[in-house]
């Protein structure tokens, strides 16, 4: 076997080999500096692309925040939009504010003049409660016993006349029901200045007809609520009047809460029902079923649901809507 022998000293490269060699490590060296470089990037885009989806989830999900949107969709969810304002406008004025709604246009006035339109509204209630034969308690001032004796600032009277006339159009509509009586109306003291968040709640009661609290104004001041609450007795067919005539009132009123308590709070029992029925005659004890059903209860009809007297206490809001309509 020959044995090669390489001489190191003999082994010549020429300047294109020493070109070639010298490229290639270069072409490697930019490689890893390229692919170094590329997967930093690569991280900062994900990064960037994570955090892009954050704000677009934050941005979307919380209503406080508007969604940049394309012109075409921006101009069909305006056009949209619009169509639902054209439709909503008329139910809008005829339900929220029909024109027999006097509550936006009613001003501040004279002290002197407003506590003589109260005593001639109290005096026309009270004599159409006692033309429906409705009880009401003596001296009865409708919620406002508080201007027996004195009137009101000239700031005032904005909005107790607002108070008033919700208070007249309730006892109104209750009158006209003809239930038995009316116990009580309460209002709030919408004239006394609320206290500060650190007083920690409103004044003492001062009158029997001072309901605790104030008004509500909705977000956007879209509304003001102000509550009343009534007590009176009254049957179901009343009572179904009443929240009728409630409904269809050119005011919004909106019952919030109602207890009722009935004067039979017991079910008859299946033992009392021959004695609510009363005793046939004698005649027809033995006769078929038929004929004892064809004669007269010596007690007259029986009711064994409905006919009960109620005693009803309800917290009733009128509403103001207070909000900017879109026109007809």
């Amino acid at each position: 076997m020959k044995k090669f022998k390489l001489d190191l000293k003999s082994l010549k490269l020429s300047g294109f080999d020493l070109g070639v060699i010298i490229a290639a490590v270069v072409i490697a060296l930019l490689g890893a500096g390229a692919w170094w470089y590329l997967s930093g990037a690569l991280a900062d885009a994900q990064t960037d692309a994570t955090s892009a989806k954050a704000d677009f989830d934050k941005f979307s999900s919380n209503p406080t925040y508007h969604i940049v949107v394309s012109t075409s969709n921006a101009k069909t969810l305006q056009n949209n939009i619009e169509l639902l304002k054209a439709q909503l406008a008329p139910l809008i004025h005829d339900t929220l504010q029909p024109k027999e709604n006097k509550l936006l246009s009613i001003d501040k006035e004279d002290p002197v003049a407003w506590k003589h339109d109260l005593d001639d509204d109290v005096r026309a209630l009270n004599n159409a409660a006692k033309l429906h034969s409705v009880g009401v308690p003596a001296n009865f001032y409708f919620g406002f016993s508080r201007y027996l004796s004195q009137s009101p600032s000239d700031e005032q009277t904005a909005v107790l006349s607002k108070q008033l006339l919700g208070i007249e159009q309730i006892a109104t509509i209750m009158i006209n029901a003809q239930i038995k009586d009316i116990l009580a109306i309460r209002r709030t003291y919408e004239e006394d200045p609320r206290p500060s968040s650190s007083a920690g709640g409103s004044s003492t009661l001062e009158e029997s007809d001072h309901l605790a609290g104030y008004s509500t104004v909705a977000a956007g001041n879209t509304y003001i609520a102000y509550p009343f609450e009534v007590e009176f007795d009254a049957n179901p067919e009343n009572l179904r009047t009443i929240i009728s005539n409630l409904v269809q009132c050119p005011y919004i009123f909106v019952v919030r809460s109602l207890s009722i308590e009935s004067d039979h709070p017991d079910s008859p029992k299946l033992t009392d029902l021959d004695k609510m029925a009363g005793t046939p005659p004698s005649s027809v004890i033995n006769t078929s079923p038929g004929e004892v059903a064809d004669t007269t209860s010596t007690v007259g009809p029986q009711y064994l649901f409905g006919n009960s007297s109620l005693k009803i206490k309800a917290r009733i809001d009128m509403i103001e809507w207070d909000a900017q309509l879109p026109e007809k």
